[in-house]
Parts: structure tokens; C-alpha cells; sequence
């Protein structure tokens, strides 16, 4: 089967501490990735990036929220029917975001 990927919906945690909307439902799947480094993330200091593929994610990991350390991935869940956010707890933190 052949798939074309696409960039995610946002790359970037416009205000830290609320939740972006990352993937669409019903992807065949994807990935985000937490940059490594500070100066990728587009911050002062690396910090963790939060998931959920469930809800709208916090900024701790528990239930549903999954937390990714600088230079992680998240493999988006094939078919999965609802959307994927991400959240981090500065304003302007940038990820990479691609789905098929």
C-alpha cells in the first residue's frame, strides 16, 4: 500500500501548558520527535515534550500521557481514531511532526 506522508497539523507548542493538536484521527501512522537540543526545540534550556493520544495532555506523564526527553520519538498509532496532542511548558516549543 502506498502512502504519502505529510507534515503534522502544528510544529510548535504556541503557549506553554496548553495542548496543540498534532495528528489528525485515522492516520496509518506518523512520528514526533522532541528535538534534541534547546536551540531545535527553539527554547533557552532542552525540556521534555508530553503525548497523548487519547486526551489533552498535562505536563506530567500518567495515564495516557506518555513524556518524551530531548531527542525521543512517539511512532503515531496506525488507524487510530482519535487525534494525537502534544503539550510542553514553554511557549514557542518546537517539534517535528510527520503522519501517512
Amino acid at each position: 500500500m502506498a502512502v504519502t506522508p505529510i507534515a503534522g497539523l502544528v510544529s510548535v507548542v504556541t503557549t506553554g501548558g496548553t495542548p496543540v493538536t498534532a495528528i489528525a484521527a485515522n492516520p496509518n501512522g506518523g512520528i514526533i520527535t522532541n528535538p534534541l537540543t534547546a536551540t531545535d526545540q527553539n527554547i533557552s534550556i532542552a525540556e521534555p515534550l508530553y503525548i497523548d493520544p487519547v486526551t489533552s495532555p498535562g505536563l506530567a506523564a500518567n495515564g495516557t500521557t506518555f513524556r518524551l526527553e530531548p531527542g525521543q520519538s512517539w511512532l503515531v498509532i496506525p488507524g487510530q481514531s482519535t487525534v494525537t496532542r502534544v503539550n510542553a511548558a514553554t511557549s514557542g516549543h518546537k517539534f517535528s511532526v510527520v503522519s501517512w
